[in-house]
């Protein structure tokens, strides 16, 4: 099978599974803390954030339906709203890459010490933590010498996680265990700790529907790709969430959850009449999506400041690749950095509370282009949402939650968001300097 080839083919399955080792890898990394802070209204909570996916997966494939060509949101939001609003979109998603790189390394190796638990192997905080930084470290290794995505790795993973979660899980879980009934479950007599805390995470629990948009220009046939792709990641995401929210609320004590939030997924196997066999494949299969995802953030944030490099809005320094291993070994050092700065304090709430708030910017925008381009007759791709009047109804779904989503994350955790506030000032500047120039 010839490298052209594979360069040329990414079907429908390998836009979803690309799409899936971000989006999945983020609610798995959420779900616990969601329920952490919601309690009883936890399923009330993730239907909420759930509506809020769906809706910008919908934006994201009737606007790469459009555009189907490299650029995603920048390509996007720089046609409806202007250049400077595309670099900024573009800019603030590229920070979440690295926030990714993060998460990713840290909740991969926690799934694995949460794994080996059940098996009577206690693995330190500490060794975890220390284990992560190497994951990440290894993880921009591989990238920095050429290790690209695969759409054959990423589909197998997202076969394996299908199967195991999916199936045995959720599918099976929700057929023979499902002993109580929504929206509280088991957890009636659960009162919420801070339902607006709940309600800020799960507007971000699911991120990653931007790469519908940045593989649009990739795919052979967008047309026809892109739409399908975009119902899958929906319908699929849709599914997980909700399922696992209802097993995790049926069988897992609130205690168990609050003590490992990070890692529900793995309660809900162990919580099941199958934990014995479901442990040790949900635990390794679900660390190698937290992991892939993690790699997948240094190839997304390298191509985003490329990308505004090549449009000459940041330095060229940003575009240029390394001579021996032909990467862009710029961009890799700076997300590589991101991350472990982000790691080194050991807090696992800190890159919660970081994580997504500038994607929520991001989709907010790519929802108001979406409202703009469909007001002005503009939109003539393979997917169309009703409008009333002109308006698109998934564009101001979109805009409205993603809105409050915004002012959720602001008013709850505002303590964190001078690092966002940081990044945006040091992309305000690298670009008046470069149109300065």
């Amino acid at each position: 099978m010839s490298r052209d080839w594979l360069r040329r083919r990414l079907g429908v399955f390998d836009i979803y599974s690309l799409v899936h080792a971000d989006s999945q890898s983020t609610f798995y990394f959420v779900l616990g803390v969601i329920a952490a802070e919601a309690g009883r209204q936890t399923f009330l909570v993730v239907l909420y954030g759930t509506a809020l996916m769906v809706a910008i997966a919908l934006a994201y494939g009737e606007m790469g339906s459009r555009f189907p060509e490299t650029g995603g949101s920048y390509l996007y939001v720089k046609t409806a709203l202007g250049s400077t609003a595309g670099f900024f979109s573009a800019w603030l998603l590229a920070f979440d890459q690295a926030v990714m790189v993060a998460y990713g390394s840290l909740d991969g190796v926690l799934y694995i010490a949460n794994m080996l638990s059940y098996y009577g192997i206690s693995v330190p905080y500490i060794a975890a933590r220390a284990f992560s930084f190497l994951v990440a470290l290894g993880l921009f290794v591989l990238a920095l010498i050429g290790i690209k995505e695969s759409a054959r790795a990423s589909a197998l993973v997202a076969v394996l996680d299908i199967v195991l979660i999916g199936f045995l899980t959720v599918a099976l879980g929700l057929v023979l265990e499902l002993r109580t009934y929504p929206p509280y479950f088991s957890w009636g007599d659960v009162d919420a700790k801070d339902i607006w805390a709940g309600l800020s995470y799960a507007s971000r629990g699911y991120t990653g529907m931007d790469a519908i948009g940045q593989l649009a220009g990739e795919a052979e046939m967008p047309l026809v790709q892109v739409p399908r792709a975009t119902i899958l990641a929906a319908g699929l995401g849709a599914a997980y969430g909700i399922g696992l929210t209802a097993l995790l609320m049926n069988g897992v004590a609130y205690s168990a959850v609050v003590s490992n939030p990070a890692t529900a997924v793995v309660e809900i196997a162990a919580a099941s009449s199958y934990g014995r066999w479901l442990v040790l494949p949900v635990g390794i299969v679900t660390a190698v999506v937290q992991i892939m995802a993690a790699l997948a953030g240094f190839v997304a944030f390298s191509r985003l400041l490329y990308r505004l490099a090549e449009e000459r809005l940041l330095p060229q320094a940003f575009s240029k690749v390394h001579r021996k291993f032909r990467t862009p070994h710029v961009s890799l050092i700076l997300s590589a950095a991101i991350a472990l700065a982000l790691l080194a304090p050991g807090e696992i709430y800190l890159i919660v509370d970081v994580y997504a708030v500038s994607s929520l910017v991001n989709y907010l925008m790519v929802s108001l282009a979406l409202l703009i381009e469909t007001r002005r007759g503009e939109l003539y791709g393979a997917m169309r949402s009703p409008t009333i009047r002109g308006i698109s109804i998934v564009g101001a779904a979109g805009a409205v939650m993603t809105a409050i989503g915004l002012a959720l994350s602001a008013i709850v955790r505002f303590g964190e968001l001078w690092i966002i506030g940081l990044w945006a000032l040091a992309g305000a500047l690298l670009l008046a300097l470069r149109r300065k120039k």
